[in-house]
């Protein structure tokens, strides 16, 4: 596992931090363009840190809407951490809560990507997971500001930054691919997506497409550990 479980989590951090260099660059020429200046920009990368939430955030304050709207929609934007912290939780059972509380605030969608592409390097690895959180957030608030600060040099769209979030979200998904089984997985998610973001107004479609897509890979891997079972008591 190595001697130094937060250099090690830092490392891990590289394609975060190469993801969110650039989106956080993003982020903050629009936070500039709708008003705030770029402590405000780092401020909030600071305290929400929650990529999807803080371009909503921006988009409705450049809007004039007032602040319970934007609080309201943020909550329900990250409505999935609860499934993600959760996960965490069962690799970390001998964690204290004020450790746990930590490991949760710092929680992201591709934090977690990486730390759930290799579990066994969590396990009651606190250190680890500190490392890799903390890099990738340093990361965030670094591209916020520089983005603010420099926007109005940089052609944001011409260098095609408002694509650097699904890329990263791409590159962060192939690297959990390993069998056939998740690739099916990885198409019924979106098929699923697709259907409730049609169904459903807002963004509950991300909640419903990921229990529902959860409970699929769950059923199917009961299914193989209890037909093994069956083949070895024959």
């Amino acid at each position: 596992m190595g001697s130094h479980p937060w250099r090690e989590g830092a490392k891990a951090a590289a394609p975060i931090v190469l993801g969110y260099l650039p989106v956080g660059v993003a982020f903050g020429v629009l936070a500039r363009r709708a008003g705030l200046a770029p402590s405000e920009a780092g401020l909030m990368s600071f305290l929400v840190y929650a990529g999807s939430s803080q371009f909503i955030a921006v988009e409705l304050i450049s809007e004039g809407i007032t602040w319970f709207p934007i609080v309201v929609t943020t909550f329900f934007v990250n409505l999935r951490h609860l499934l993600m912290s959760s996960t965490v939780s069962l690799y970390l059972k001998k964690e204290p809560l004020r450790i746990l509380t930590l490991v949760g605030a710092q929680l992201t969608d591709e934090s977690f990507a990486v730390a759930m592409s290799q579990p066994s390097k969590i396990q009651n690895r606190s250190r680890y997971l500190f490392g890799l959180q903390v890099t990738s957030h340093c990361a965030w608030i670094g591209g916020s500001v520089g983005g603010a600060v420099f926007g109005s040099l940089i052609d944001h769209e011409g260098y095609g930054l408002p694509f650097a979030l699904p890329g990263l979200f791409i590159c962060l998904l192939v690297l959990q691919i390993k069998s056939l089984r998740h690739v099916w997985l990885m198409i019924v998610a979106g098929l699923l997506s697709l259907f409730f973001k049609w169904l459903v107004p807002g963004n509950w479609y991300i909640v419903m497409a990921a229990l529902l897509t959860s409970g699929i890979g769950v059923a199917l891997r009961t299914r193989k550990t209890g037909h093994r079972e069956s083949e070895g008591s024959v």
